[in-house]
């Protein structure tokens, strides 16, 4: 078994969840359906930039490698880092940017948060 196996069963179990969780609260922020975010093909563009904002967030939120974020979503590395980088060149605009800061500050307030 490789690292990136190992990832995303035996040392951190919450990969998956997190993964997950980026996408339910991506799917929610930008009003697409949580299946579109999820599917195989491109799909239309909000769908698109939700998913590319969704692996952006995995990567940057929960320090994902492009590996484990591209088998998370679905997709091929060189997908994952398009979709990071693109996201990433995006942020000059003030409101995605003010979009991503609150994001990432619900994803990280949702994972410190204890039962």
């Amino acid at each position: 078994m490789d690292r990136t196996d190992s990832l995303l069963t035996q040392p951190d179990a919450l990969v998956p969840l997190r993964a997950g969780m980026t996408q339910i609260v991506v799917a929610h922020a930008y009003g697409v359906p949580i299946d579109d975010l999820r599917a195989a093909s491109r799909g239309a563009p909000q769908a698109a930039l939700a998913r590319q904002v969704a692996m952006y967030l995995a990567h940057i939120v929960f320090a994902m490698n492009l590996t484990v974020v591209a088998r998370c979503f679905g997709r091929d590395p060189s997908t994952a880092a398009h979709a990071i980088q693109r996201v990433e060149a995006m942020r000059e605009d003030p409101e995605l940017n003010r979009t991503l800061g609150w994001l990432e500050a619900t994803l990280r307030g949702v994972c410190e948060q204890r039962p």
